[in-house]
Formats: C-alpha cells, structure tokens, sequence
C-alpha cells in the first residue's frame, strides 16, 4: 500500500499551547522576541499579534521556527520542560563557580594623573605604609582566594598602578605556586606600563601574567587624557609595548580605552591607533561615574545619546576595516553576539544576572577591606562604605559570602526579578549592576528602563541586532564570527 506525505500546511495546528517569551520593539518596527533559555527572533507586528492571539500561523516557516525555538508547542509535556529547564541551568551554569575574578588592589599610589581616574588615586610619593597593602594582608587574602570553589580562578592585581608594589606580586605568585595544588590560576596585571623595568617585564612574561593596559587613542588624545610626570603618558606606554613584543609576548596584552568628551569626534583615529601597535580588538567604554570621574564629568562628560553614536561609528568603522582584510572586533559587541548565539556564559560580569557584584568578583582592598566590585570599593574612597563586605581579619568567610551587602546584591541584581528588566526582550543578554545604580539614583534598585545602565545597554544590544539581522552578507558573517571565539 503506497503512503503519500501530506501538505505540510497540515502541521500547522489550529490550537497551540504559547511558552515562556518576551518581546521588545526594534528601531525598524520589528519586534525582538526571546527566552530565558537563550532563543530569540525578530518579527514583524502583525505576527506578534496572531501569535499573541493564538491564532493559526499561516507562514509554515513561522511556524516551524517558533516551534524550533520553544516559544510555542502543541502540547507541552515533561520532556520538553525538562529540555527547558536543562537549557536554562546551561545559561545559568556560571553560579556553580562562584565568584571567580579575585582583584588585589595593591596600592593607589600611581604614577600617572588621569583626568577621568575612578581610584582616587594618591600620588606616587604618597605614604607606602599607608596606602600599600601589606604582606600580612596579601597573606590572608591569598588564603581565601585559595578556598574558593572553582577550579578555575584569575587573580587579577590593581592599583592605583600595581607595578608600585612590584615586591609584593613577585611575594603572591610564590606563595600562590607554592600553596595550590589543585587549581588552575591565571595572572593577570592592571598596569599603565610606563615605569616597568626589564626584570619586572621579563618576570610577568616568564610567569605567563596577561597584562592588562590603557589606550585611549593618538597620543594628542591620550596624553590629554593620561599624565605621566610632567608629559604625557603615551610615550612611556608604547616603548614598554615595543619590548614586550621584542619578547614576542604581544599576545597576551590587552588594552582598554575610556571615552572622554574629546574622543567623540575622533572614532576613526581612535581604531586606527589600535590597528598601528598592532592590537586585534578594542574595548569602547564609557566613563563611570566614580572618583575623579565623578568630579569631573561636567568638562569630560557627555550623554548617553552621545555615547552611542560615537559606538555606532566605531562598530561600523571596524567592520568597514575587516572588509579591507584588517582582523579587528569590537569586544563589547563580541561578547553581545556570544550570548546571541550561544548557551555559554561570557564570564563579562557586566552582563550576568545575577550581577557579577559579588557573585563573580571579589575585590581585596590595600587596607584589608573586602567589595563586591572595584566600583564598589571606589565609593568607599569616596567616603561611602555601603558596600563593603568586611575585613579579611575581622570576619569569616561566611559573614563575608553571606552577609547584609550579599544579601542586597542578591535581591537587586537578578534582571529576571527587576520592574522594566522582567518584561524586557533584551533582558537575557544585558545584565543588572545595583552598584552603579546605588552611585546614581541613591538605590540599588535604579530607574531600569530609564537609568543611563539600562539605555546604554538596550542601545548596543538592539544596535548589534540590527547590525546582525539587517546587515548585508558579510557583516552578518563577520559578526557570527566574533560570537564564536
């Protein structure tokens, strides 16, 4: 007996059972539409409205992505939530390591004077047994650091600027190597990079340290931005970025950048410095509101408006340079597409929900105070010590996880719980920071939808689906690209 396949529109079902979904409106009139677990589409208004309706989906295509995405099913049962659930733990996964960004803010002596510096830093000649940490509080710190949960953990040390204290990471990675027995430990140093002998230099590189700098663009610019004794700091930065690629130790140097006023109007020069010393990515960042760059922020300031039109012209300038056969990302966006396109956490606490706040760093301050975050720490040399922890010699590691400011963050710092956030389509791939948002609105739980964290990432995210949706062949490809490495 032959058998012949019915018409697919067959499938399509008259009755459909809706899941869990949000949806937001895009810039085309479009809406986003995405899961808890990770799925998203793009649709036009008239099909948002059958489908919120439950009417039948004509569009066979629709239907079978809706399908496929687990927003609609014809009957749901234990294994599909079962499915969910898996995809959602998947997503959520990161909570299982606890917090595994281990900062040591060495000292905040520097030496370089930055106009938007979020520290409040001291000068260099400053007080060393003041404003150093000492062994003994590097000691018991590397202690707690050492009983974290995770296999995996960076330690990561800051300043002020950390090669000040150069002795006292020299004294960590020992007792870190002599001690550990079990965990993997990677080394990582925040530094300007303009005072940094030979020995120290050839040091990091033999302990495979990754080293972290700042670049903020042509030396007009970052020496505007950035002092160093009585010039500017971008001499000093590129001649230590010339040995260390005598070294062949390049690629593990990375480089952030701060937008002030004075680069809006220079996107093109700013990526090009880049591409010059050989950098393969780029980190636009805008400027925080802490320290000096709090003081400051009505002559280096700008809107958030401002802020990503100057993005927006960098993200389409670097893609106009790949196109040119120049490989170069935008970091920011790349990890954006990560969580587009992926089930994996990015390990970026700025967009993790829960916060990264605690949840994925903890910060060991010179003094022996113990922060969620380095922002958090910032506020306390500003005189406001809402968040701080505790002390790593007056409290146990229990009071410290578990105590009043953990308890805070763990209420206003999952999206998934927040008013605007909750109904939000880019909820997902954004992230919740309750201590900018204490900085800015004197609340942990902010103004979500109107606060500047919230429009600056609803911005990129929306800026970066468009890019991906609308853009033509290539861009679409470089983009799938950056969300895989």
């Amino acid at each position: 007996m032959s058998v012949k396949f019915q018409e697919p529109l067959k499938f399509v079902r008259n009755t459909y059972q809706l899941l869990p979904f949000r949806f937001s409106l895009l810039e085309s009139g479009r809406y986003f539409l995405s899961t808890d677990y990770g799925e998203w589409m793009c649709v036009e208004p008239e099909q948002l409205n059958a489908l919120t309706k439950k009417e039948k989906i004509e569009d066979e295509a629709l239907w079978y992505e809706l399908k496929a995405k687990h927003m609609v099913c014809d009957h749901a049962d234990e294994n599909q939530i079962a499915l969910l659930a898996s995809r959602y733990r998947t997503k959520k996964a990161f909570l299982e390591s606890f917090s595994q960004l281990h900062i040591f803010v060495l000292t905040v002596r520097c030496n370089n004077s930055c106009v938007y510096c979020q520290a409040s830093r001291k000068s260099c000649q400053s007080d060393q047994a003041r404003y150093d940490m000492s062994p003994a509080v590097m000691e018991k710190s590397i202690e707690l650091f050492l009983s974290m949960p995770s296999d995996k953990l960076t330690l990561e040390f800051q300043g002020g600027e950390s090669t000040l204290n150069m002795p006292l990471i020299r004294q960590a990675v020992a007792l870190v190597n002599a001690t550990n027995t079990e965990k993997d430990i990677q080394f990582v140093v925040c530094t300007n990079l303009c005072d940094l002998n030979d020995d120290d230099l050839e040091f990091l590189i033999e302990h495979q340290f990754s080293i972290s700098t700042s670049l903020d663009g042509p030396q007009e610019l970052h020496d505007s931005n950035r002092r160093y004794g009585n010039t500017g700091a971008w001499s000093a930065l590129v001649a230590t970025l010339e040995k260390i690629k005598q070294h062949n130790a390049f690629d593990r140097v990375s480089a952030l950048m701060t937008t002030t006023r004075q680069s809006l109007d220079m996107p093109h020069e700013i990526i090009d410095e880049y591409v010059t010393h050989g950098f393969r990515s780029i980190f636009i960042r805008e400027l925080n509101p802490y320290g000096f760059a709090h003081k400051y922020f009505h002559k280096i300031g700008y809107s958030t408006d401002q802020f990503l039109a100057f993005y927006e012209k960098c993200l389409d300038y670097i893609i106009h340079l790949n196109r040119q056969g120049i490989t170069f990302r935008e970091s920011y966006a790349s990890l954006i597409m990560k969580k587009l396109m992926t089930p994996w956490a990015t390990g970026f606490v700025d967009l993790q929900s829960p916060c990264g706040s605690g949840f994925g760093v903890t910060l060991y301050n010179y003094d022996g105070n113990i922060y969620p975050s380095d922002e958090s720490r910032m506020m306390a040399e500003m005189g406001d010590q809402h968040f701080k922890m505790g002390n790593i010699f007056e409290n146990s590691r229990k009071e410290l996880f578990f105590g009043p400011v953990m308890q805070e963050l763990a209420a206003a710092g999952v999206n998934d719980c927040l008013p605007v956030c909750s109904d939000c389509a880019f909820a997902p791939y954004c992230g919740a920071d309750p201590i900018r948002r204490y900085q800015v609105t004197g609340s942990v739980y902010g103004h979500p939808g109107k606060d500047d964290f919230c429009l600056k990432n609803r911005g990129i995210i929306a800026m970066v689906i468009k890019k991906f949706t609308e853009g033509e062949d290539e861009t679409r490809r470089l983009l799938m690209q950056w969300g895989m490495k």
